[in-house]
């Protein structure tokens, strides 16, 4: 049982030996579950701080607990249920298992999947299968009951010791595995080296103290039985939860000794990683699987370095009651990355891209003039502020003076379209996401092509839209489909919405994590409908995947539905003009001639015939090849980015009902975008670091200081 400071201490749920017992507090919810000890021994010491920052439950597992694995899931998680049943959805809900416990975890992630936002996994026990301590277990149901439950003889006393040392006779077999699960021994001679060293012996000896107490508490607390049937209660766990590690949507962060001689648990971190979708790792090399319990690693500290303590979470877009916002792939509101998050992605992903190829942004004011940065683009960083909340409404006078422009402030918080031309594979759109989330706080809702979703079963990849947001049955004939004509975003998004959905095929999870959604005729109607910012390619997979000689050429459709669908909800579109990623990029085979040699097999043609397509309905257009054939590429030389986001376009709800009008504003964008890049490309002949090598050393700067940015051209 586990009380406060103050004392005071709860009972809430018993079932089948296993209690819960809660800690008073208003703050972020966590649940703690427990090693295979069943106790929480090995982080009791830091159960204090924590219940100062969270409002703490924990599990305890009785010493004759008999239940299986199933059924201690299904009783903590219908407690789980229970006690944050009518939580808002702004509230972070942790769960962190130790161990036994980090298995626990995963499953009640995926069971209370709608209310559970983030996973805290210390040392998982998922690679119990393949570990040492595996290969002990079909032994020790051979020993002798006896055998396993006899107990060792009492230590000699050591009168010429100056300090008492707590060695009882506990039974032989939890006495040798204590030391496995607890403090690693190399930890434990590290610190006592420390102490000697800094002439402090008696430090030296409190620590063999405290790590002795450890194995006394770790052999007493659990019998030989109890451990085998744990560890039979493990086996099962990890059958049940290894087919759905894939599918886990919640944000995770896998803490892992570099000393974990019990389960290898840096080598699972590297494979949960690789695994999961929303997984992080931070290895501790010194440390061994009783990690929280040794100094120096204070929980806390590492949640708050990581940016994964968090008292509120801040959404895309407001959040209606039942919705469903920790699903993959759905047009429902995505809590926003903060700002640790972005990075960890951005030394993925996008840190080599900026380094090669130096992007460069141009943004439009209301007045047209161009200006380098993204002046020009409205604010939202309100939305991604610690504490607010996600229906916050700001005036100007909450904006920084330098994000204060005239005519933008009243965009931050309507639904914004960026539309422009899709590069080949669309690898700079990650930079451009990136960029725009960091500066302005906007995070652009990628369409993205349906081939890069797996199939999810429920026809749309809307799972976790909101309830009582009206799809486009509501939309008057003729702007029903009038988001199917964008054909998807770029090629970085991937992860559907349903139980078949698993990590994307490239680019990582780093734009389903940001919002990807996949193309569907009611994605873009919820999305504006609820203020979202939209990335658009209207040329989708046949500008994605260009043939031969059709460098920054655009294949648009012939209708303006997506003209009229932004109409519908007063949006804002906003013109975008990219260069240089088809610079850097070789073409092999294009779409056409992989479809002429050897390696388009009969596997390939089943698989392309049976790729879903983007364009459906109204929005079909016959003059455009939309398979879903990529092109053989190799890399060039590293060309620089450029990104021209031109001047706002405004509609309004008139565009629906007329569509001259409509088909007007559809080609002034679409010559927006073809001027952006007719300017880019002339204007880069005047950059003076246009040169990949050039660029490379004024930026890379040796041996004078830091990385540098290259200057550009003159606007």
């Amino acid at each position: 049982m586990y009380g406060n400071r103050t004392g005071r201490v709860a009972c809430v749920h018993k079932y089948g030996g296993v209690r819960l017992t809660r800690a008073s507090g208003t703050l972020p919810f966590l649940l703690y579950l427990p090693d295979i000890d069943g106790d929480g021994i090995t982080s009791k010491n830091q159960w204090d701080a924590w219940s100062e920052r969270f409002e703490m439950y924990a599990v305890t597992l009785d010493e004759q607990c008999s239940c299986s694995f199933g059924d201690l899931s299904s009783a903590v998680g219908e407690w789980l249920g229970g006690v944050l049943a009518g939580t808002p959805p702004e509230r972070p809900v942790y769960l962190l298992g130790e161990g036994f416990g980090a298995v626990l975890a995963l499953q009640l992630a995926w069971d209370s999947r709608r209310l559970v936002n983030r996973l805290i996994l210390v040392n998982p026990a998922t690679s119990y299968a393949t570990s040492p301590l595996a290969r002990i277990t079909p032994l020790l149901e051979r020993v002798p009951p006896a055998l396993l439950t006899a107990r060792l003889p009492a230590p000699p006393s050591l009168p010429q010791f100056p300090f008492p040392l707590p060695l009882p006779p506990p039974s032989a077999l939890p006495l040798a595995l204590a030391p496995v699960l607890g403090m690693s021994p190399p930890a434990l001679l590290r610190q006592m080296a420390d102490s000697i060293s800094s002439q402090q012996p008696g430090e030296a000896v409190q620590a063999l103290n405290r790590a002795l107490e450890q194995v006394e508490q770790i052999a007493s607390r659990i019998s030989p039985a109890s451990l085998l049937h744990r560890l039979k209660m493990l086996e099962e766990g990890i059958r049940v939860v290894s087919p759905r590690l894939a599918r886990i949507p919640q944000r995770t962060m896998i803490l892992a000794g570099g000393q974990d001689v019990a389960l290898g648990s840096e080598k699972e971190a590297e494979r949960l990683v690789e695994t999961m979708e929303r997984a992080f790792k931070r290895v501790l090399p010194g440390s061994g699987h009783a990690l929280l319990h040794e100094p120096g690693n204070d929980l806390l500290s590492l949640l708050e370095a990581e940016g994964f303590y968090t008292t509120r979470r801040s959404f895309s877009s407001p959040v209606r009651p039942g919705a469903d916002v920790n699903v993959f792939g759905s047009a429902g509101p995505v809590e926003l990355p903060n700002e640790q998050e972005v990075n960890r992605y951005a030394a993925a992903w996008t840190s080599r891209l900026r380094e090669l190829n130096s992007p460069v942004f141009i943004s439009t004011l209301p007045d047209g003039t161009r200006v380098e940065g993204l002046a020009g683009l409205p604010s939202r960083r309100h939305r991604i502020s610690q504490g607010a909340p996600s229906h916050h409404q700001p005036s100007e006078e909450h904006l920084a003076p330098s994000e204060v422009v005239d005519g933008l402030a009243a965009l931050g918080d309507g639904p914004l379209l960026f539309v422009g031309n899709h590069q080949l594979y669309a690898f700079d759109m990650s930079v451009m996401v990136e960029e725009v989330l960091r500066e302005r706080g906007i995070l652009m809702r990628g369409l993205a092509h349906p081939g890069l979703f797996p199939a999810s079963g429920d026809g749309e990849g809307d799972g976790g839209a909101e309830e009582g947001t009206p799809g486009p049955s509501h939309v008057k004939s003729g702007s029903r489909s009038g988001d199917s004509n964008s054909g998807g975003g770029g090629g970085g998004a991937g992860g559907g919405a349903g139980d078949d959905r698993v990590a994307p095929a490239f680019m990582g999870n780093m734009f389903q994590s940001f919002g990807a959604v996949r193309v569907t005729p009611t994605a873009m109607f919820r999305l504006l409908a609820a203020g979202e910012a939209v990335l658009l390619y209207p040329g989708g997979v046949r500008e994605g995947f260009k043939r031969r000689n059709e460098k920054y050429e655009l294949f648009w459709p012939s209708r303006s539905e997506f003209v009229r669908m932004a109409a519908r909800f007063d949006a804002t579109i906003i013109p975008v003009s990219a260069v240089g990623l088809e610079d850097s990029l070789s073409i092999v085979l294009d779409s056409d001639e992989m479809q002429r040699s050897p390696l388009w097999t009969a596997r390939a043609r089943e698989q392309m015939a049976a790729a879903p397509r983007a364009r459906v309905g109204v929005a079909e257009d016959q003059s455009l090849d939309e398979s879903f054939v990529p092109p053989l590429i190799a890399p060039a030389v590293p060309s620089r980015f450029y990104f021209l986001f031109g001047r706002p376009v405004p509609t309004s709800r008139a565009l629906c009902k007329d569509r001259a009008a409509a088909d007007q504003v559809y080609a002034h964008v679409k010559s927006e975008v073809e001027a952006g890049i007719s300017y880019l490309l002339r204007k880069r002949e005047q950059d003076p670091y246009a040169d990949f090598l050039r660029r490379y050393l004024y930026e890379q700067n040796p041996p004078f200081g830091p990385r540098r940015k290259a200057p550009t051209f003159k606007l």
